[in-house]
């Protein structure tokens, strides 16, 4: 199969990775670029916000596929793959598997509304913002923890399963990566997931930004949670 067609040097993707040892109770995301495609093997670049030594502190070997999106031809176009090699400290490579799949952007429901946020932007790499994203997973959800949650700025802000959009103070990047906890009040703990800046916009005001980001590492229950607030609402 000619896959030379669908991916082309510098390409954007967004990968969706699928661990030996976890079952559908996470979703992990990488935004990453094409390297180069040779035969079947595609190298996979990534950006510079996950830290110039990601392959080598992220579980890349843990992971057993990808799921591979990208736009070409003005149509989503979705491919799996498995795990090859890691490269170097920013390339690894992935086999692809034959089939490609065209499809339809398919919109997820969006909901404007106000809620309780705490947002963290200190850490620089992807490993050291999940150490911290795991860090705070386990203090949420252990029997210590409080049932309210102090500290929660309300804010307004634009949310699905899939990301956010609310104002900050610059300066913000597109792929800088953020730590997020949402309170939803559902008698739940609050929603915590990692987030990159997808785009930003500046205010009116000229003293903050509009920024929208996309969870990249989010548990799966806390995304159904989103879903059926929104579809509460509606």
């Amino acid at each position: 199969m000619s896959y030379q067609h669908y991916f082309k040097l510098g390409q954007k993707l967004l990968l969706k990775l699928h661990k030996n040892a976890e079952s559908n109770e996470r979703t992990e995301l990488m935004t990453a670029y094409v390297g180069s495609l040779e035969n079947e093997a595609l190298i996979i670049s990534l950006s510079n916000p996950y830290g110039e030594n990601i392959t080598n502190q992220y579980p890349l070997k843990e992971v057993c596929k990808f799921e591979i999106t990208t736009e070409s031809m003005g149509l989503g176009v979705r491919a799996s793959g498995t795990f090859l090699e890691i490269i170097d400290g920013t390339r690894f490579s992935i086999k692809l598997e034959s089939g490609i799949e065209m499809f339809q952007r398919r919109l997820h429901n969006r909901y404007n509304c106000q809620l309780g946020i705490r947002f963290s932007r200190a850490a620089k790499t992807l490993h050291t913002m999940r150490t911290i994203w795991e860090k705070n997973l386990s203090v949420l959800y252990s029997p210590e923890a409080p049932l309210v949650y102090d500290n929660f700025k309300k804010s307004r802000i634009n949310i699905s399963s899939e990301g956010i959009r609310f104002a900050i103070k610059p300066p913000a990047e597109q792929g800088d990566l953020c730590l997020i906890l949402v309170n939803i009040d559902d008698s739940k703990p609050p929603i915590c997931a990692i987030a990159e800046i997808v785009w930003t916009c500046l205010q009116d005001d000229e003293v903050s930004i509009t920024a929208g980001m996309r969870f990249i590492n989010i548990l799966s229950a806390d995304q159904l949670r989103i879903e059926e607030f929104i579809k509460a609402k509606k």
